[in-house]
């Protein structure tokens, strides 16, 4: 595999299977999930999100790997949420490839450290290998068979209230925690952006109310928080660097 410059297929779930509250289903949120994901993504160096654009309806599973395998794909990565009735995040590797399940160990522990509602997976951390006996997960199975490196993300039971509504209310948590765990599984760091003093990959009203208290003496920057904060490049920061900020974030 590579070390940097990951290809990684975002592939949102296309069934329409109907969440315990009424009209919301899988498809819906996993298609709101997956742009939220490649955003996410985007704030890493080394990495390349590629949404889906295709879907073979079939049982084969076929149109996505290939489109993914033709676009020079590493990873594949298929978001889903579960059904059964139980609680937590479960995840799918497929056991050919060691980082499959590096990924899968890294995304379950991001996902549980951000979710109130408590695993009940007979096996913990829940995260299991396909089986070549298993006519199922296809999208293990296919990107696999053509040597992309897959992990299926259930993020967490939809036929429950308590799992739907989760899933509902927290997509942005949620896609910052798969792309935090992808990161972390692939070894990659967030891209500097002037003016990000919180290290969150971002330039926003938290980091000028983080330099206007540096500015005021009530905090202490490191010296890597100085670099980042003296974006108008002047030796020094202020509260004409906040202001800049703050106009950035308001897309002045």
């Amino acid at each position: 595999m590579k070390t940097k410059d990951y290809k990684i297929y975002i592939s949102p779930a296309n069934h329409y299977k109907q969440y315990a509250i009424p009209g919301y289903n899988e498809k819906q949120q996993m298609d709101l999930l997956a742009p939220k994901l490649v955003e996410a993504l985007k704030k890493y160096e080394g990495v390349t999100p590629i949404p889906a654009t295709v879907f073979a309806l079939s049982r084969d599973y076929q149109g996505r790997p290939e489109e993914a395998q033709k676009m020079g794909c590493d990873i594949y990565t298929a978001l889903h949420s579960n059904g059964g009735g139980g609680k937590g995040a479960c995840l799918y590797y497929h056991p050919k490839y060691e980082l499959s399940k590096k990924l899968a160990l890294s995304i379950v522990a991001e996902l549980n450290a951000i979710c109130p509602i408590k695993s009940n997976r007979a096996v913990q951390p829940a995260i299991y290998p396909w089986s070549y006996n298993e006519w199922n997960f296809g999208e293990v199975r296919e990107p696999a068979n053509k040597g992309i490196v897959p992990v299926l993300i259930e993020h967490e039971f939809h036929d429950t209230v308590e799992g739907a509504q989760w899933i509902i209310d927290n997509l942005d948590a949620i896609a910052e925690a798969d792309a935090r765990a992808i990161a972390a599984a692939l070894g990659l760091k967030l891209k500097e952006v002037p003016g990000d003093v919180n290290g969150d990959g971002e330039a926003n009203s938290l980091d000028a109310a983080q330099i206007l208290k540096q500015d005021a003496g009530l905090a202490s920057f490191t010296e890597e928080q100085l670099a980042a904060a003296d974006v108008n490049g002047d030796g020094m920061v202020n509260s004409l660097d906040a202001a800049q900020i703050l106009k950035h974030d308001a897309g002045l």
